[in-house]
């Protein structure tokens, strides 16, 4: 009686479990298939989401050692300096490179290959004249003469004794002489042994008529027992080789010796020999 009992009752749920899987069982299947599909999206979205990630960690360039950071920082503290005309280069330009050149780095730089690095540059800053800078020395132009033209030809018949004595015929005595006596023949054309310009036209005593010579530079020749003194003037200005007078007989001093002329030359104010100034 039981049995017949329990079997009753499972027949009846079984048949209330039919009935209610008839009337609801579309709404569960539903039900579980919106759970199954909802739990396969999360997977499936977590699945992706580590992938990209994934992605985006391995596209992000490619890992820099300690070695290559340490070689970049101590390259990155060395200035560069580039070769920039300042007269060609814009300010802005010079301004944005300096401020590259302390230290500043763009977004790219902090990722991605080494850093070229440019060649040392060398800013070109205009010289400032210095101060004391003397003013060289000028140079005279006047024209260095090493040797004369000859104002006569002919033979020299009393050498140049500033430092001894010498006989002179006329007087017939023994005393110094300052130039040189070159014979010739009376009226001999008389030349200026240099350039130069008429210092003086007189009559000397014991000399006659003289005519002096400013060559500058300290030189001066002396023309002396001249024939003429209107041939040339005071402050003329000669040339090498110019007619001033000719050969006379107005040295009282020289007129018991050959016609002759008495030639002289002063350097500096010194008479000196002739001969060193005329060619050998």
């Amino acid at each position: 009686m039981k049995k017949s009992f329990f079997n009753k009752i499972n027949s009846e749920s079984r048949s209330k479990i039919i009935q209610f899987l008839d009337k609801k069982g579309f709404y569960i299947v539903l039900v579980m298939c919106i759970v199954i599909i909802g739990v396969t999206a999360v997977f499936v979205t977590k699945t992706n989401l580590e992938f990209l990630s994934t992605n985006e960690m391995i596209d992000d360039g490619p890992a820099v050692d300690e070695n290559s950071e340490t070689e970049i920082s101590k390259q990155s503290d060395v200035p560069v300096v580039a070769d920039v005309d300042l007269k060609n280069t814009p300010k802005k330009d010079i301004e944005s490179q300096n401020m590259n050149n302390n230290g500043s780095t763009s977004k790219s730089d902090k990722a991605g290959p080494k850093p070229v690095i440019e060649k040392p540059l060398v800013v070109k800053q205009p010289t400032k004249a210095k101060d004391n800078v003397q003013p060289s020395k000028q140079v005279n132009k006047s024209k260095v003469i090493n040797r004369l033209m000859p104002p006569v030809e002919g033979e020299i018949i009393l050498e140049y004794a500033e430092d001894k004595l010498v006989y002179s015929k006329t007087l017939e005595e023994w005393r110094t002489h300052k130039g040189i006596d070159i014979r010739s023949d009376r009226g001999t054309q008389v030349k200026a042994a240099e350039d130069g310009t008429v210092e003086k036209i007189y009559k000397e005593d014991g000399l006659g008529i003289t005519i002096i010579i400013n060559h500058g530079n300290g030189l001066k020749t002396k023309y002396s027992n001249l024939s003429s003194d209107n041939m040339v003037k005071i402050n003329q200005k000669v040339k090498k080789g110019e007619v001033i007078s000719g050969i006379g007989d107005t040295a009282t001093f020289e007129i018991g010796d050959q016609p002759h002329l008495h030639f002289e030359v002063i350097k500096d104010g010194k008479n000196v020999d002739p001969k060193t100034y005329l060619p050998n």
